[in-house]
């Protein structure tokens, strides 16, 4: 018998052009053994020699039964050698469709011996390598993993003894550029040209962070990796569902490249996207740019803060004093209340941190502070005035944001409501004034009959409608009174007095009869 099995192995070492680590016998040893009359009487290729469902309850039409290793990256998602294992040989499939028609190279990536020995084929056992032999993933749709003792040859031949082959890998590239332990001499096993996986498709990677910069936009960090042909894939990232970037991947990464030692350095991306302010979904793919095909890689969802702010409300409190509402948001510096700056006139009149609570700014934009309300009163010269608000950042440099403008009242306000005859020769008289440089006080209203001074009054009744108007002023600067009125049409005026000066509000013409 042994005497068969050599001649077997010379003849078929030369009929199948396969090199061995060591010569002809090394190439074919492990069909040998494990199915010396399967091999040497039929023509099949050695790679499956025998249907043998490694003690699983697996039909021989499984694919658990064919006789080929499952790819790596059904065991691990990536296609290269998983750790532990390392390319002991490869051969070619001509005219693959995967390949665009080129060359399509798989490669056995074998277990490792360890301290063990191994025989004159140089495959150590699946025991001393510590590797189980059964259907991939436990999964009769699986190809086996870790059973066929075999080796081409062509990589890593400084390696006497290798194990069983756990998984393969696949490439469109050469697998001298694959491994550079890998030599040139080629096999061929078209019988392979079928053989595909799902995840032999489609690239892969990780987005690792996105993060709001503070400057309206996303900075989102990761890598991808194209699983045939090695080289850079795009990456794609949408915002809220939308694309907003589409860039390669070609950023060095060192981490990835030792992990993935086969694929090279260049598969990082770093870059930013435009994001609006709020809580976003930021989504990326993995687009490889010579199938087409995308992977979805990961998701985060980044508060997105820029430092803003509002002057929401400039009141006019009386006396040249100007009271500016509004909130500021400071993401640079989180969980601490924003310091505001107000500038008006040219001149900086309060640096001052927020202290009031403003849940409807949280409420718009998660993540501020809800202590980023402010409410300062500062003196003004009276006239249209400009008042500038700023919001300190982190590094010190201050952020501004809209001015607004508020008309500081010098003159006395006012207005003549009604001149209404009650019968007789008797008109009331309704309005308000408002005399700014007095806030707190009264204002003097004269009442005048066809030019001519009739009454003074003092304009202190109640009137909510002019508080809300001019908040700053109180509610009480209305005028209700009655004045005698000869028969008649006549013109009826009001003219509110400050230190002497007149400023004359409205005139309203009223008809008198005696009836």
């Amino acid at each position: 018998m042994s005497r068969v099995l050599e001649r077997t192995v010379d003849f078929l070492a030369n009929r199948l052009d396969r090199r061995g680590f060591f010569g002809k016998a090394a190439v074919v040893g492990s069909a040998v053994v494990a199915a010396p009359l399967d091999f040497g009487l039929k023509p099949r290729s050695a790679y499956a020699a025998v249907c043998n469902c490694n003690g699983s309850r697996c039909s021989c039409g499984s694919l658990c039964c064919d006789g080929y290793t499952e790819f790596c990256c059904t065991l691990t998602g990536a296609n290269t050698c998983p750790p532990g294992t390392i390319t002991a040989g490869w051969w070619k499939v001509d005219g693959s469709s995967f390949c665009g028609g080129a060359a399509r190279y798989y490669l056995d990536c074998n277990a490792q011996c360890g301290s063990c020995g191994c025989g004159a084929n140089g495959i150590c056992s699946g025991s001393c390598s510590g590797t189980g032999c059964g259907c991939a993933k436990g999964n009769c749709g699986n190809r086996k993993s870790g059973c066929t003792r075999f080796r081409y040859g062509q990589c890593n031949q400084h390696v006497r003894c290798v194990g069983p082959i756990v998984c393969r890998v696949v490439t469109c590239k050469p697998p001298w550029q694959f491994d550079p332990q890998c030599g040139t001499s080629s096999r061929t096993d078209n019988a392979t040209r079928s053989h595909n996986r799902a995840c032999l498709n489609e690239p892969w990677g990780n987005l690792d962070l996105a993060t709001s910069t503070h400057r309206g936009t996303v900075r989102v960090r990761g890598w991808t990796i194209a699983q045939h042909d090695y080289g850079p894939t795009n990456v794609r990232i949408y915002v809220d569902n939308k694309p907003v970037a589409d860039r390669p991947a070609s950023d060095i990464r060192a981490d990835v490249w030792a992990a993935y030692p086969a694929f090279g350095p260049r598969h990082g991306f770093d870059f930013e996207v435009p994001a609006a302010p709020g809580r976003r979904m930021v989504c990326a793919y993995a687009v490889d740019h010579r199938t087409g095909r995308r992977a979805f890689i990961g998701f985060k969802q980044p508060v997105v803060q820029v430092p803003d702010g509002r002057i929401d409300q400039m009141v006019d409190m009386g006396g040249g004093v100007v009271r500016v509402v509004g909130w500021a948001v400071d993401p640079t510096r989180p969980g601490r209340p924003p310091t505001i700056r107000l500038r008006a006139e040219g001149q900086t009149h309060v640096i001052h941190a927020a202290s009031i609570d403003r849940p409807d700014v949280v409420r718009a934009r998660p993540g501020a502070y809800l202590r980023c309300g402010f409410s300062y009163d500062i003196q003004l010269s009276p006239g249209n005035r400009r008042v500038c608000a700023d919001v300190q950042l982190g590094d010190g440099s201050w952020h501004h944001f809209r001015c607004r403008e508020a008309l500081l009242m010098r003159d006395p306000i006012g207005r003549l409501d009604t001149a209404t005859h009650l019968g007789g020769g008797r008109v009331r008289v309704t309005g308000w004034a408002i005399d700014p440089p007095r806030r707190d006080a009264p204002a003097e209203v004269v009442l005048r009959v066809d030019g001519v001074a009739v009454a003074t009054v003092l304009a202190n009744t109640r009137r909510p409608d002019v508080w809300a108007v001019h908040p700053g002023y109180g509610p009480d600067h209305g005028f209700d009174t009655v004045i005698d009125v000869p028969n008649g049409t006549h013109q009826i005026c009001v003219d509110a007095v400050n230190g002497g000066v007149v400023t004359p509000l409205r005139c309203r013409n009223v008809t008198v009869s005696g009836a």
